[in-house]
């Protein structure tokens, strides 16, 4: 009896060595799977959030960039010139409109007016730069007005492109008109931005006002994730600064 028992001990610590490094092996390609399956929803879920976030705010603004002809200090001053002067002769006609269709349709229908002041502008100050100006999709950084953050990603826009255009680039909005006081947000732009976007892409817009770490957090992933793979982004000057 006690022989058979000894054999039957044997047999049981021979299987649990055999066993041993399956269930070892197994354990752990188990919780290589779970590491991976988790970070794939991370991924799939950053994605969507920041697709999301991005593409709301995206759809409800029309942003404003003009791009000077080189660096040189007479063309930087022709720049910040020629914005000044577009939206001081444009402002009544889009700070008067009240959704982005008809701010579109204003923009589509004077971009030509728009091409042909700002050629003016350039020409009477006395340099011979071509000027053109179009509305297409174009990607922007993160770019602060005041305490509104908006996030990298790509956006309609009005471009004005001044000679070469190879020069620092400025921003603004035209839809809410967020820029015509001083380049910093106005108080009617800012309560339209609120009124067109989501409340919660309002809020991450925002998010540097509050006292909130999971709205930055959460701004800091959609900017990391609408800027994978961008290349560093030239010199440029910023509204408000």
């Amino acid at each position: 009896m006690n022989a058979e028992k000894r054999f039957l001990n044997a047999e049981k610590r021979f299987l649990l060595n055999k066993l041993k490094p399956i269930v070892i092996r197994e354990g752990k390609i188990l919780a290589v799977s779970l590491v991976i399956g988790l970070l794939l929803a991370l991924v799939v879920a950053t994605y969507v959030y920041s697709g999301n976030a991005q593409r709301d705010i995206a759809d409800n603004v029309i942003r404003f960039h003009v791009r000077a002809n080189s660096d040189s200090n007479a063309d930087l001053v022709l720049k910040e010139y020629v914005r000044t002067q577009v939206l001081a002769e444009f402002e009544s006609l889009l700070s008067s409109n009240t959704c982005i269709n008809e701010t579109r349709a204003v923009l589509t229908a004077q971009l030509d007016d728009i091409t042909t002041f700002a050629q003016n502008v350039v020409s009477t100050a006395g340099f011979d730069h071509q000027v053109t100006a179009q509305i297409s999709q174009m990607f922007f950084p993160t770019q602060f007005y005041g305490s509104i953050a908006f996030p990298p990603g790509e956006y309609e826009a009005v471009k004005i492109l001044i000679g070469e255009a190879t020069g620092s680039n400025w921003w603004c909005l035209m839809f809410p008109p967020l820029c015509y006081v001083d380049m910093t947000a106005t108080d009617s732009g800012r309560r339209q931005l609120a009124d067109t976007v989501s409340d919660d892409s309002f809020r991450l817009l925002t998010h540097q006002e509050e006292e909130s770490t999971s709205l930055r957090v959460r701004f800091r992933v959609v900017e990391w994730w609408q800027n994978r793979g961008r290349p560093a982004d030239p010199p440029r000057h910023v509204a408000g600064r």
